[in-house]
Order: C-alpha cells, then structure tokens, then sequence
C-alpha cells in the first residue's frame, strides 16, 4: 500500500534523526550534572551543535515523543512485511525498510523505557551494545533505508 510506503520513509527518517542527533537518555539518566538547559553550553561553530540545539527547543528529545514514533516505526515495519506494494514479492520486497524501521524503533523504545524507569535495569550486554551503544549506527541505517526506498522503489529488498 502506498500508504504504509510513505509512513516507511517517514519513520525511518524521524528514527535516524533522533537515533543521530537526539540526546542519549541512557546517558542523560546516569549523568548527575545534565540539566534541562544544558544546550547553552554548545558551541555555535559547529552544525551539529546546531542541530541538536535546534531539536531540543522544537521538543524532539521529548521521552514522550519517542516513544510514541518507537511505537510507529515498529508498527509501520510489521505493516511493510505483511502488506504488498504494487506486485512486489512478499516479505522480501521490503526487507531493508522494515529492519531498519524494527532496529530504530527497538532501539528507541529501549532507550525511552531505560530512562523512563527509577530503578537500575540489567539489560544484555549484547542488547545494550546493539542497541544502545550503537544508535548513531541504527540512525544512519535508517537514513539511508529511507533515501534508498524513496529513490528506488521498485527495487528487490528496498
């Protein structure tokens, strides 16, 4: 469905963006000295500075929100692997949008529920490394599954 082909590259980059330029909740969590207004402190000279500026004032880093596009990129990800797109093979049509869209939502939700509870969590050392350790590498996944499905759709595993 077309529908569910355009949410895909939606979520998929609404996960990268915040997998790369969010702030880290986990981190954030643990750290004693982080404040709410800590985004002064950046330096204006660099454009990620500049971006991770501008997603904290718009309210993106907000635990709420991530969780509900969590919530979505794992729904939309389900939806891809069940649904067809124009006479495309099934399940493996949309093979790379799908993980990317299961690994940025996981990876999310991980981190939201993380910072979200009071107690200390053990987690799996391996879960922890794939899925938090390593977001800016599940967001730069989902950038690119998203540009590449949006540029060729017609193509096997995209």
């Amino acid at each position: 469905m077309a529908q569910f082909y355009f949410l895909s590259v939606l979520m998929n980059i609404l996960a990268g963006l915040i997998l790369v330029f969010g702030i880290n909740l986990v981190s954030q969590k643990y750290d004693a000295e982080f404040e709410e207004d800590s985004f002064d402190d950046l330096s204006e000279s660099s454009s990620s500075a500049k971006v991770k500026k501008t997603f904290g004032e718009l309210g993106l880093d907000s635990p709420s929100f991530r969780m509900i596009i969590g919530i979505l990129c794992i729904f939309v990800a389900l939806m891809k692997i069940l649904s067809v797109f124009r006479n495309d093979v099934p399940i493996i049509g949309d093979l790379i949008p799908a993980a990317a869209g299961f690994a940025g939502g996981a990876s999310i939700l991980l981190e939201y529920y993380i910072s979200s509870t009071d107690s200390e969590i053990s987690i799996n050392e391996n879960v922890q490394k794939v899925f938090i350790d390593s977001r800016k590498v599940i967001g730069y996944f989902c950038f690119a599954a998203a540009l590449l499905h949006f540029v060729f759709p017609q193509v096997l595993f995209l």
